[in-house]
């Protein structure tokens, strides 16, 4: 189903690919909007550490001092690594702890997602980095790691030709279903078709951000798994901006493309790209591997490279129309990541 790629993800230049994989966005045209993360910059933040020393005293006892240490910055808030070694001990922590059963806090399963995308984003600015790091990373999660960097150098590769937008979309962000959810949705479309859930679900990565993103592509497609309306009425029913019914048309549409038989092609048919068939079939890989790897790209953020620079859409951010671009980071500083490095 011939669909231009919206300007999701790009990870070249600081860079989504992912497509929205890392969602960076440009005004790209090749066959189905894909939402990915794809820039290498990510966001640097570095709490205090430093331990804090009250004193008190008291009419009857002499003065005591009393030390408190501040907690440790979430993953996500610390300092970057500045090499391949530091990289390897820290992707492979982020993975470990995001397989861990054990581990069920949402708000600290969230931190580790967003630090495994900056983590790989960091790895499209210093790829030369990867062949060191592997040798080191833990052999537990070395797969993953191997895996996930390969979609996201695809997708980046896949838009790196594409003209930077001048403008910000007319989008809305907002957060992602719960995860059992859309666990449950890609579940069910897997029983009713036989398309597995994760290519379902890496499918929905990269193309919204698992419905990250709501609005249209620069090619008009809709919904979490970017449909355009004439291939939705050829092949489904329902409403293609409903996840439940998005996601089961997916699966539909990956059937009739000969799924079954040969999944590679069916998924060429959705985007006739090689280098998106690559890394949905490389996401997909790690999540068939471990289902709880899904938990880590349920927190990735949504990245759009403009040429204003790389932009951080949280959810909140609402435009009606584009807007320029460099009008709209004067108004929100605090959403730019970095600037374009060519």
């Amino acid at each position: 189903m011939s669909r231009p790629i919206a300007a999701l993800a790009l990870a070249l230049l600081a860079a989504a690919c992912s497509s929205v994989g890392d969602t960076v966005t440009v005004a790209v045209t090749t066959t189905v909007p894909s939402t990915s993360d794809p820039s290498p910059t990510t966001i640097e933040t570095t709490p205090p550490t430093t331990a804090a020393t009250v004193q008190t005293t008291s009419s009857s006892s002499p003065p005591s001092t009393t030390t408190t240490t501040a907690p440790p910055p979430e993953p996500d808030e610390r300092s970057l690594p500045t090499d391949a070694t530091s990289f390897a001990t820290e992707i492979s922590d982020v993975e470990l702890e995001l397989r861990d059963p054990a581990v069920a806090d949402a708000a600290r399963l969230a931190a580790l997602g967003r630090r495994q995308q900056q983590l790989y984003r960091l790895l499209t600015t210093h790829p030369e980095w990867f062949d060191d790091a592997a040798g080191t990373v833990d052999p537990a999660v070395l797969p993953a790691v191997t895996a996930n960097w390969e979609a996201r150098r695809q997708l980046s590769a896949h838009v790196s030709s594409g003209t930077l937008a001048t403008t910000v979309p007319a989008w809305r962000i907002v957060e992602p279903l719960p995860m059992d959810e859309l666990l449950g949705y890609y579940g069910e479309a897997e029983a009713a078709t036989g398309v597995p859930w994760h290519v379902l679900a890496a499918i929905n990565l990269v193309e919204t951000r698992l419905g990250r993103i709501e609005g249209l592509s620069t090619a008009g497609a809709v919904g979490p798994m970017q449909f355009l309306p004439s291939t939705w009425d050829w092949c489904c029913e329902g409403d293609p901006t409903d996840p439940r019914e998005a996601i089961l048309g997916a699966a539909t549409y990956l059937t009739i493309s000969g799924a079954a038989d040969d999944l590679p092609s069916a998924v060429f048919a959705y985007n006739r790209s090689q280098r998106y068939v690559d890394a949905v079939l490389a996401y997909s890989s790690v999540m068939a591997e471990n289902e709880l790897a899904f938990r880590g790209y349920h927190a990735w953020d949504v990245y759009y490279l403009s040429a204003a620079g790389l932009l951080r859409l949280e959810p909140g951010y609402l435009e009606a129309e584009p807007v320029d671009a460099a009008a709209w980071v004067r108004a929100h500083p605090d959403a730019l990541v970095g600037l374009v490095d060519p």
